[in-house]
C-alpha cells in the first residue's frame, strides 16, 4: 500500500471546511417509539474504566444470552442520543454504547484532533481502540454473549470500528463503521495466516466534507488487499450524515450481523 498515497486522503479528510460536533440527525417524525429497555442501575456502569450505556432490543430480557453490539459515537456527541439510532432494530441484541474518554462540547470526544499529522491521528484512533477493546474483553466475561462482538460507529466512532478490526481482530466478530476510515499509518501490508480478520461493511455519504468519502474507499480497498471480507456502500448527496437509506442498510447488516452472531456457539 502506498502510504503517501494514504497521508494525502488523510489530509483531505483532516483538512475539510467543517470540523466541529458531529451528531446525528433527529428521528424522523412519527418514527416508532423506542423498542430499546434500559438495564436497571443507579448510575452509568463501567468495564476497563470506560462509562456505558446498556440496552437491549427486540423485547430481549437483560439476562439473556444475546449477541453484542458496541456502538461508539461521533465528537461532541453522548450515548444518550446515539443510542436513538438503535430505536426502530427489532433483533434481539444486548447494545453497549461506551462515553467518550474526554468531554468535547456537551458531549464527549474518543481521541485529539489530529491536524495535519497522519502519525497523532494513528496514535490516537489506536490509544483509543486498545481502551475499548479492554472494554470489550471485559463485558465478554460480565455480560452472557453469543457469539464475537459487533462494532459499529459514526465519525469518530467508524474510525474506531475500522481500527478494532485491524488492531483487535480477537477481540470482535464484525465491525460495521459509519462514515469512517483508517489511518493510513495502521493500514495492514499483509494479514498472517490463519489470523481471523473480522467481516467488515462500511458506510459512507459521498458529498462528506468532514470525512470524505476517499478515506473510507482507500480504507477498504486496503483490507480486501490483505484478504479481508470488506465492502463500502456509498450514497450519492450525502454529507456527514446518516440518511434514511443508509439508515436502513447499516440496520439491515446490523440484524444479520447479530443473527450470525446468535447463531454461532457462545
Amino acid at each position: 500500500m502506498n502510504h503517501a498515497k494514504g497521508a494525502v486522503l488523510l489530509a483531505l479528510v483532516l483538512f475539510a471546511p467543517a470540523c466541529g460536533r458531529d451528531t446525528l440527525p433527529e428521528p424522523p417524525p412519527g418514527s416508532a417509539a423506542p423498542r430499546t429497555e434500559a438495564k436497571a442501575a443507579s448510575g452509568p456502569p463501567e468495564a476497563a474504566g470506560i462509562r456505558y450505556l446498556e440496552r437491549v432490543t427486540g423485547g430481549a430480557a437483560a439476562t439473556e444470552r444475546l449477541p453484542l453490539v458496541v456502538a461508539i459515537h461521533g465528537l461532541g456527541d453522548r450515548p444518550e442520543s446515539f443510542v436513538r439510532l438503535f430505536d426502530p432494530i427489532e433483533g434481539r441484541m444486548r447494545v453497549v454504547v461506551p462515553y467518550g474518554t474526554t468531554p468535547y462540547s456537551d458531549g464527549f470526544s474518543w481521541f485529539p484532533l489530529a491536524r495535519r499529522d497522519p502519525a497523532k491521528l494513528a496514535e490516537g484512533t489506536a490509544l483509543a481502540a486498545d481502551g475499548l477493546a479492554a472494554m470489550l474483553e471485559e463485558l465478554e466475561r460480565s455480560r452472557p454473549t453469543r457469539g464475537r462482538p459487533i462494532v459499529t460507529g459514526f465519525s469518530q466512532g467508524g474510525m474506531l470500528s475500522f481500527t478494532l478490526a485491524v488492531k483487535h481482530p480477537e477481540r470482535i466478530g464484525e465491525a460495521l463503521p459509519l462514515a469512517g476510515l483508517l489511518a493510513p499509518p495502521l493500514y495492514p501490508s499483509s494479514w498472517p495466516m490463519g489470523k481471523f480478520a473480522p467481516k467488515v461493511h462500511a458506510f459512507h455519504g459521498d458529498a462528506d466534507t468532514m470525512v470524505p468519502l476517499a478515506g473510507a474507499t482507500e480504507t477498504v480497498r486496503t483490507l480486501v488487499a490483505v484478504g479481508f471480507s470488506a465492502e463500502l456502500t456509498t450514497y450519492p448527496g450525502v454529507g456527514h450524515t446518516v440518511s434514511a437509506s443508509m439508515r436502513g442498510d447499516w440496520q439491515k447488516a446490523l440484524e444479520a450481523a447479530a443473527a450470525r452472531a446468535a447463531a454461532s456457539h457462545p
